[in-house]
């Protein structure tokens, strides 16, 4: 998957969410609606996502620098657990405090068409920035899609893929929650801006959770490192591989440390030449790995 597509979908996104935020936010006022006042923060609190992982991308692609070697693409993921910490975390508490202050003090939903107006506005555009992300992410992602989001290390697009999954869900919630409010009792409003809350609560621990073991140092996907395996083996030269260690160190970048084995007949410059080969050939396949470091052993003297 290229940056450019990670790019394009939460631009796509901030469109989106700007202007579904800004119909919520009337119509709430309007209406007197709890669900859809939550409603409104989740959308600003998307929108802010999106202005997050932006200036993240940006400061990710600074140039190395004598301070910091490797460069600044794990900064990418500090914009991303203050996303998931501060902005769905702050308005999943938010909405659980407004529902449950409307359950004490509940009150008539008024003028409802206007809701049920914007949620079907809202589920259209919602619906077409989750197209997006969801076919930006399944290029290069072909398991299932709770395995491909646990493995996946393009932090930007799990962003925005869990969020807008959270915004369709929302909205049914709200749609749900208003009608009971219409034909039962206030109440449902304000259950439904509760349930908000609860799903932003959860969308904020498993994002937490995922960048997490980002920022500790998690490994590149299995099939990439299987690949990294098959092509060292294809070169006979190469008796055994002592050690792999990867770690992903931003969007579509990657660090690999291996310590192989080799015949002990293998001369200085023909080592030399097996090292570069093999750099090029793991470059070629695997993309996004910036940093090879092959060290490499006489496979007779270390027997």
């Amino acid at each position: 998957m290229s940056a450019g597509g990670s790019k394009r979908a939460v631009i796509f996104a901030l469109g989106g969410n700007l202007l579904i935020a800004t119909i919520k936010y009337i119509v709430s006022f309007v209406t007197g609606s709890a669900a859809m006042l939550a409603e409104s923060i989740h959308s600003t609190a998307d929108s802010m996502n999106q202005v997050f992982l932006l200036i993240g991308d940006k400061r990710a692609k600074k140039q190395p620098d004598e301070w910091h070697s490797f460069g600044y693409s794990k900064e990418i993921f500090f914009w991303s657990m203050m996303v998931a910490v501060l902005l769905f975390f702050v308005g999943a508490l938010f909405s659980i405090y407004e529902g449950i202050n409307k359950l004490a003090h509940h009150e008539q939903v008024e003028n409802a068409v206007w809701i049920f107006i914007v949620i079907g506005s809202s589920i259209i555009i919602e619906a077409k920035s989750f197209h997006v992300a969801y076919t930006e992410f399944r290029k290069t992602h072909k398991q299932p899609i709770l395995r491909a989001i646990r493995e996946s290390t393009d932090v930007n697009l799990v962003v925005i893929l869990l969020e807008d999954f959270a915004a369709l869900v929302g909205l049914i919630i709200v749609l749900l929650s208003t009608g009971l409010a219409l034909l039962a009792h206030p109440v449902f409003d304000a259950i439904g801006s509760v349930m908000v809350g609860l799903l932003l609560l959860i969308i904020s621990i498993v994002l937490i959770n995922e960048v997490k073991n980002l920022i500790i140092g998690e490994s590149i996907p299995r099939e990439q490192r299987n690949q990294i395996r098959q092509i060292i083996h294809s070169h006979k030269e190469v008796k055994h591989i002592n050690r792999m260690q990867t770690m992903v160190m931003g969007n579509h970048r990657y660090m690999v440390l291996l310590s192989l084995d080799i015949d002990n007949d293998l001369s200085g410059y023909k080592t030399e030449d097996l090292i570069e080969k093999m750099k090029t050939e793991i470059r070629h396949k695997s993309k996004g790995i910036e940093n090879i470091y092959i060290e490499v052993k006489d496979s007779v003297r270390n027997q």
